[in-house]
């Protein structure tokens, strides 16, 4: 199949606003050059899936049909389907990825949870008679269990096989970016052990054991948040079935809130259940979700934020919590030493260049010196900035992070929440952390950041004493109240160059 003659560039190009419409050569190559790894039954089907759309079918919707026949696009599919930066009309396709009608037949599916817990019957287990939902490698189907309702989450059949073969084809596509990146425009980048870090986190996704552990953590994680419910799981469970209470809600970007103040809050509980928990925390490894999709993501009948599918996460170590909130205190003391040193805390595998640190951090201090406070956007780009300058490597799970909150952005923006929603959640977050600390650190040295906040006496004193000065970098800003938290367009781009 030539994929080089039937995706063209110009098609691609209609999906990209101009500032990348450079991109859209490197994208197309590397989709054909990934179809064409296919075996040829997949490639047919996929043929197949696009000869049936309509003659005039639109890009949008070749690209939704495409994903439907590969688990690793479709996987990007839902992680780009709220991203603002996507033209609308390919965000919209991208949407109804998030849950699909179920295709798998349900006698299928009873066959699998037979092989793997046995006759239903001597569980008590009562299966329903069509499944709820699929998703890019599992079917969810509905039971009871004596007076209580569950779900199984029941992997497809063949999918193990299949994405692995999809994740190899990653590899070559990353080999494939590295050697052309000079020819295609793109940033010299290590897209190789990129990719496989991308490639490692999504084999989680058929060890449902692995889901399991992390819906383990996760209850204990949320345990103190009474708004959050993490679905609770069945002591029947396998490698390729999950066995969990069933939820009753909707997605968070069809809640129904009427007024501004109830979706404020839910979009407060949203930036603090994902973001927030993992920075904030005591725990040695702190978990987020890492696929916060608006799929994932639903209002339960009872107001609660309840998390789904958790067979994608991460953890935030001690040390790179500390080095995130130590980024922006050292942006809010225009402290350029204090941010190379964090920089160089949150590198992974290899010591990155010191004179790119530099570069970064001192651009990433331009629009801070200009009044703008360090927000979300503005540590995304620095990050960025230095992974290109320096070549800074992180570790995957900071990696899956950065992508979760470009997620989360998007469904903030979908819930109707108001621009600067997840610093204004941070620092409440902040503040409350800070007057529960506050009699331990009478008794703590003053340099120590053994507390949640990760912030130690020292730094207190040091945003206090800078306070009248930040009052005032702030005040002049020309962009106003609320701008703050955007990001120079130098860093946006920053930003979107690897996305």
């Amino acid at each position: 199949m030539d994929w080089n003659a039937l995706i063209t560039e110009a098609s691609i190009a209609e999906l990209l606003s101009e500032e990348h419409a450079h991109l859209a050569r490197p994208v197309r190559e590397a989709i054909a050059l990934f179809l064409d790894g296919l075996p040829g039954a997949a490639q047919a089907a996929i043929v197949a899936r696009q000869a049936a759309l309509p003659a005039g079918a639109s890009t949008s919707q070749r690209l939704r049909a495409l994903a439907l026949e590969s688990p690793v696009i479709h996987k990007l599919g839902q992680a780009l389907a709220r991203d603002r930066r996507l033209h609308d009309a390919l965000r919209s396709q991208l949407r109804t990825l998030e849950v699909l009608a179920p295709t798998v037949p349900v006698s299928t599916l009873a066959g699998t949870l037979r092989e793997e817990l046995g006759p239903l019957d001597a569980l008590g287990v009562t299966l329903d008679a069509h499944a709820l939902a699929e998703a890019s490698v599992a079917v969810v189907i509905g039971f009871r269990h004596g007076r209580r309702q569950g779900v199984f989450k029941i992997l497809k059949p063949g999918i193990e096989r299949r994405l692995r073969l999809e994740l190899a084809l990653l590899g070559r596509v990353a080999e494939h970016l590295d050697a052309r990146c000079a020819e295609l425009g793109l940033p010299e980048f290590d897209y190789r052990e990129t990719f496989r870090q991308v490639a490692e986190k999504l084999r989680d996704e058929v060890r449902l054991d692995v889901e399991q552990r992390h819906l383990h953590l996760a209850a204990l994680h949320y345990a103190r948040r009474a708004r959050v419910q993490v679905p609770a799981l069945f002591p029947f469970c396998s490698r390729r079935v999950t066995a969990m209470e069933r939820v009753h809600g909707r997605k968070v970007t069809d809640h129904r809130l009427t007024s501004r103040h109830e979706r404020q809050s839910l979009a407060s509980l949203l930036a603090n259940a994902v973001l927030g928990d993992a920075v904030f925390s005591s725990s040695a490894q702190a978990l987020f979700h890492g696929d916060p999709h608006a799929g994932n993501l639903l209002v339960t009948h009872d107001g609660r934020l309840a998390m789904l599918d958790w067979s994608l996460a991460g953890t935030l170590e001690k040390p790179e919590r500390e080095a995130v909130v130590q980024l922006v205190v050292g942006a809010l003391l225009l402290d350029a030493p204090r941010m190379l040193r964090m920089l160089r805390q949150l590198a992974h595998g290899r010591v990155p260049r010191e004179d790119g640190l530099r570069a970064a951090v001192e651009r990433a201090l331009e629009p801070i010196r200009r009044g703008r406070a360090p927000g979300v956007a503005w540590l995304l780009g620095l990050l960025e900035d230095a992974v290109q300058r320096a070549g800074l490597r992180v570790r995957g799970d900071v990696l899956l992070l950065r992508k979760s909150l470009h997620t989360l952005d998007g469904v903030l923006a979908d819930v109707g929440a108001d621009d600067g929603v997840i610093e204004r959640s941070l620092f409440a977050e902040a503040l409350a952390q800070l007057a529960l600390e506050w009699p331990r650190r009478l008794a703590s040295p003053p340099y120590s950041r053994a507390f949640d906040t990760q912030l130690s006496s020292l730094d207190l004193a040091g945003l206090a004493l800078c306070g009248p000065s930040l009052l005032a970098r702030g005040l002049a800003d020309a962009g106003g109240p609320g701008h703050g938290s955007r990001p120079h367009a130098g860093v946006q781009r920053s930003m979107s160059a690897r996305d």
